[in-house]
């Protein structure tokens, strides 16, 4: 499961737009990454500090952020796979 959501997050970083305040990410293939991201997270990282900051990002998502939240998310599963 993790492999496939690293691979998904990988594939988005194409979408990546220039907005006229910076960079940002939208769009349902986003979204519902980030949801697959958070679930994941929850079901099986559940009392980690990271998920708790997933958590918090998630819920203060916006344009503005995507793409930080996009990188986090991402850089996340990474690390959790290395360490597994």
């Amino acid at each position: 499961m993790i492999d496939q959501l690293i691979s998904e997050g990988e594939k988005l970083q194409h979408q990546i737009k220039q907005g006229t305040v910076g960079k940002y990410l939208n769009g349902v293939d986003f979204e519902a990454w980030v949801a697959k991201t958070i679930l994941f997270l929850e079901k099986n990282h559940k009392d980690s500090s990271l998920t708790e900051k997933a958590l918090v990002k998630n819920k203060e998502l916006s344009q503005r952020s995507s793409v930080h939240t996009y990188e986090f998310l991402l850089g996340t599963l990474k690390a959790i796979k290395e360490s597994a």
